[in-house]
C-alpha cells in the first residue's frame, strides 16, 4: 500500500500557496528567452529562484554557454526522494513573435486566469508550480524527510542536427538531462510536468528519424530530362511511403492507440539557382514507435518499404536511407508504486483519479527511466482556453492558472506522501 501524507500537514501547506507568486513567475521567467541552444540566462534566473527557496542550487556547464540549473533540498532522513525535471528551452525564440501573444518571449496575463507566452505551455509554468509547491511547505514550517530535487535542464525539445544543420540550436532531445543524471542530479522518483493537461502518462512513443536520399543529375535547364529530375524521382518514393504509412500504423496498434509517422522536411536543389536540377533529393521523415519498439525495427521497415519501391522502380537505383536519430519510448507499469502514489494524490486533492494516457510526443523520461529513476510525466498545462485540450497552433503557449494552481496541491500531497515529514 502506498505511503499516504497526514492530511493536516497537507492543508497547511496548501494554505501557504501564494496564487500571485505562481503567476509572478510564470511570468518572470516566460520573459526570458531561452529556445534551444541559448538557455544560459533562463539557467541562471532558475538557479536564483531555487537558492531563494532554499536549495543547495548549481548551475552545470554542458558546453556552449549552456547550463543546467539543479537544486537539492536536503531532507533531515527517513524518506525517500522525489525528483522535479523541466527543460528551460522552448520551442522558438523571439522569431516567432509575429503570430501573436502566445509566441512572444514574454508572459502576458488574461482576465487573471490565463498566462500566454513562448514557454509558458511547454514548460516554464511547470517549474513555477515545482517551486511554489516546496516554497508553501517551507512556509507552513514543515520539515521533509527526503530530498527534493529541481532539475530545470537544457536541450530538451526535439531537435537533431543533420546535414549542414549545425550547432547547438539543434541539439536538443535530452542532452541536458543526460548530463543532469550523470552528475548528481538523482532521486528515486521523478516527476516531469510536461503538458498533459492533468493527465497521468507514464508511457510514450519513441522517435525514429531517418532521411530518403534520391539521386538525380546536375545539369543546366537546357540539357535537362525531367525523368532524371531528382525531385521528380522522389515523387515515387513520396507515393510509396504515403502507401505504407496506413500500413505501418496498423501493425503497430496497441489497443485504440497508434503511433503517427510525418513526412516532416523535403530538400532538395537550390531556389537561388533554377537554372540547375538538383543531384539529389532528401525526405525526412519522424517515424513514431511504440513504447516497448526499438528505433533500430523501424529504421529497417523503413529500408525495407524503399528497398522494395527501387526494385520496382529502377530509376531510383542509388537510392540512400539513413537514420539519424533514434530516441525509444518508455514505460512505466500501472502498478509502478510512482503511478500509484499520482493517482492517490490527484484523487485527494481533485476528487477523482487523473486519467490515463499514452502520448505520441516524446521527453526526457527516456532518459530517466533508462538510468533507474522511475519517471512519469504529469503537468497542468494543456487545456485550451477556446475548448479542449493539447496545443492550439493558433492561439500559441498559454496556461489556465486554475490548473496551476491545483497541480501544485498535488505535488504538495506527493512530496509530503514520498519525501514524508520529519519528527
Amino acid at each position: 500500500m502506498s505511503k499516504q501524507a497526514d492530511p493536516n500537514l497537507v492543508a497547511r501547506a496548501i494554505d501557504q500557496i501564494d496564487r500571485s507568486r505562481l503567476v509572478q513567475l510564470t511570468v518572470d521567467l516566460t520573459n526570458i528567452p531561452s529556445p534551444t541552444g541559448y538557455e544560459g540566462d533562463m539557467a541562471r534566473a532558475v538557479r536564483e529562484v531555487l537558492a531563494g527557496a532554499g536549495f543547495d542550487a548549481t548551475l552545470q556547464p554542458i558546453g556552449d554557454e549552456r547550463y543546467n540549473a539543479v537544486g537539492r533540498l536536503q531532507g533531515q532522513g527517513g524518506g525517500k526522494s522525489l525528483m522535479f525535471n523541466g527543460h528551460l528551452d522552448t520551442s522558438f525564440g523571439p522569431e516567432q513573435a509575429h503570430r501573436g501573444i502566445g509566441y512572444e518571449c514574454r508572459g502576458t496575463v488574461i482576465d487573471d486566469e490565463w498566462i500566454y507566452g513562448m514557454g509558458t505551455f511547454n514548460m516554464k509554468s511547470a517549474m513555477a508550480t515545482y517551486v511554489t509547491a516546496v516554497e508553501s511547505i517551507r512556509k507552513a514550517g514543515i520539515r521533509l524527510g527526503g530530498d527534493v530535487v529541481i532539475a530545470g535542464v537544457a536541450g530538451e525539445i526535439e531537435k537533431s542536427p543533420v546535414g549542414g544543420f549545425e550547432g547547438r540550436q539543434y541539439q536538443g532531445y535530452g542532452v541536458g538531462t543526460k548530463f543532469a543524471i550523470t552528475h548528481g542530479a538523482v532521486a528515486d522518483y521523478c516527476i516531469l510536468g510536461e503538458p498533459t493537461n492533468m493527465c497521468l502518462v507514464p508511457r510514450h512513443c519513441g522517435s525514429t528519424w531517418v532521411k530518403i536520399t534520391v539521386p538525380g543529375h546536375l545539369i543546366h535547364t537546357a540539357w535537362s530530362d525531367v525523368e532524371k529530375n531528382a525531385i521528380n524521382k522522389s515523387r515515387v518514393i513520396l507515393d510509396a511511403i504515403h502507401e505504407w504509412i496506413p500500413q505501418y500504423l496498423e501493425r503497430h496498434r496497441l489497443g485504440d492507440f497508434q503511433p503517427r509517422v510525418n513526412v516532416a522536411a523535403i530538400e532538395g536543389g537550390w531556389p537561388w539557382r533554377g537554372a540547375r536540377t538538383p543531384d539529389g533529393c532528401s525526405i525526412y521523415m519522424d517515424v513514431r514507435t511504440l513504447p516497448e519498439e526499438r528505433p533500430l525495427d523501424a529504421y529497417n521497415e523503413v529500408r525495407e518499404m524503399v528497398a522494395a519501391t527501387v526494385r520496382a522502380n529502377p530509376q531510383l537505383e542509388g537510392t540512400k536511407v539513413e537514420i539519424f536519430l533514434s530516441a525509444p519510448g518508455t514505460s512505466l507499469p500501472d502498478d509502478h508504486e510512482l503511478v500509484r502514489q499520482v493517482i492517490a494524490a490527484h484523487s485527494k486533492q481533485l476528487g477523482k483519479p487523473p486519467t490515463m494516457a499514452i502520448e505520441v510526443w516524446s521527453s526526457d523520461a527516456v532518459h530517466m527511466n533508462r538510468y533507474g529513476i522511475p519517471t512519469v510525466n504529469y503537468g497542468s498545462a494543456g487545456r485550451i482556453r477556446s475548448g479542449g485540450g493539447g496545443f492550439s497552433t493558433h492561439q500559441g503557449e498559454h496556461v489556465h492558472i486554475g490548473d496551476m494552481v491545483d497541480i501544485t496541491r498535488v505535488y504538495i500531497e506527493l512530496l509530503l506522501a514520498i519525501c514524508g515529514a520529519a519528527d
